[in-house]
């Protein structure tokens, strides 16, 4: 784990188009990973570097593609197959517990978490793990949904009631497993505990990107039955009508949701990239 070089990210990447046609079964899914995507191409990513959380590898391959230099561990068995079959993880992948890695100290020259550490009950103790396996001057980037998140949803805005907005800001937690929302003040504390030195936190996914997530996952039935996924199901691919559906369902929604891709962040947004250094 010696090379210093910065990892390419694919800043020219539409990743509007690119997430449609990858999660088509799944709009509102591309529409913030998208947005989610583009908010890291601002990061230059000094190689090597550990994909914290790494899942099945698309988002990485998306913006990284596959060049040396990159780990990946998760701790969900399910999903190491996949990363592995995947050709972006070309250093490895293992399975890796947060609150124990499988590599030595300061070994990394970045560390990337996309939309992990909000899964987890205590970052307190998993942030300093990240930072030990990184190298002195070495980043470590999160993104997360920001302290704005639950202000943002459509059905918060909607709910005619303090009782009934928290309700529902409630339910999408339950729904997507989210334990906590920090500001960027809380995460410069968490992370100086970890030994790293905060230097950026921004916003992305705007306002308005924000609502229209939210929308979209009871349309689409996120986390719920609907007609767009029973038809989406993969039961059902042997049936011949998703491949269908794939070409229809970007063309359709690229148009729709291309100026919530391009909309410049107003100083508030559904999510945060959080990235330190270590010192």
């Amino acid at each position: 784990m010696t090379d210093n070089n910065a990892l390419i990210v694919h800043r020219e990447r539409d990743f509007l188009a690119d997430f449609l046609q990858r999660y088509w079964f799944a709009p509102p899914v591309a529409l913030w990973r998208s947005i989610e995507a583009k908010a890291l191409t601002a990061v230059d990513f000094p190689a090597p570097l550990l994909d914290f959380g790494c899942g099945d590898g698309l988002f990485t391959e998306a913006v990284f593609g596959r060049q040396p230099g990159i780990y990946g561990c998760d701790i969900a068995q399910g999903e190491l197959p996949g990363a592995r079959d995947s050709g972006v993880y070309r250093r490895g992948v293992q399975f890796g517990d947060g609150h124990a890695l499988p590599y030595a100290s300061g070994v990394f020259g970045s560390v990337y978490s996309n939309s992990v550490v909000e899964h987890i009950p205590d970052p307190h103790n998993v942030l300093p793990e990240l930072g030990r396996v990184l190298r002195p001057g070495g980043l470590l980037v999160l993104t997360v949904p920001s302290d704005q998140f639950h202000s943002l949803l459509d059905g918060v805005r909607r709910a005619p009631t303090k009782e009934a907005a928290a309700a529902y800001a409630a339910g999408v937690d339950r729904l997507f497993a989210h334990h906590h929302y920090h500001s960027a003040d809380e995460w410069r504390v968490l992370l100086q505990a970890a030994g790293v030195q905060l230097v950026q936190a921004s916003y992305y996914v705007s306002p308005a990107a924000a609502a229209q997530w939210d929308r979209m996952n009871g349309e689409y039935g996120i986390g719920r039955r609907s007609l767009f996924n029973i038809a989406a199901s993969p039961r059902l691919k042997g049936l011949g009508f998703q491949s269908i559906m794939a070409r229809q369902v970007p063309a359709r929604l690229l148009p729709k949701l291309r100026p919530l891709y391009d909309e410049v962040i107003p100083g508030a947004g559904g999510g945060m990239l959080v990235v330190g250094r270590k010192v």
